[in-house]
């Protein structure tokens, strides 16, 4: 398999409380650590909401998922809330829905629909 361009993850914006992690590429089990970095950097800086940007992610593995999931983890126990937005690959809308994670790292269904995940 062709290597695609590596992946980023990277700080894009903070106001109000509010944090966004532009993420693009795909997230597998060589770039999951990157990701994981970022998102501790994130959690380090005192935010409330963390957003973490899916737009530019073509796929999403296992790997990936474990790296969110423990993120969510992490953020929940210091009183932060972390969430996908912009989830817009089919490949990694399958993932969510099929382990069942998309209303953890989504939000409430209310909030899934307007993130045009089905």
């Amino acid at each position: 398999m062709p290597q695609g361009p590596p992946p980023a993850a990277a700080i894009a914006a903070r106001a109000d409380g509010h944090l966004k992690v532009a993420v693009s590429g795909e997230i597998d089990i060589l770039s999951a650590p990157q990701l994981r970095v970022t998102l501790e950097e994130a959690f380090s800086d005192g935010c409330r909401v963390v957003e973490v940007d899916f737009s530019g992610v073509e796929f999403c593995d296992c790997y990936g998922l474990g790296v969110l999931l423990e993120a969510r983890r992490r953020a929940a126990d210091q009183g932060t809330v972390l969430r996908l937005v912009s989830v817009t690959s089919p490949l990694v809308q399958r993932l969510l829905h099929q382990t069942g994670t998309a209303a953890a790292l989504l939000g409430p269904p209310r909030e899934v629909n307007s993130r045009k995940i089905h």
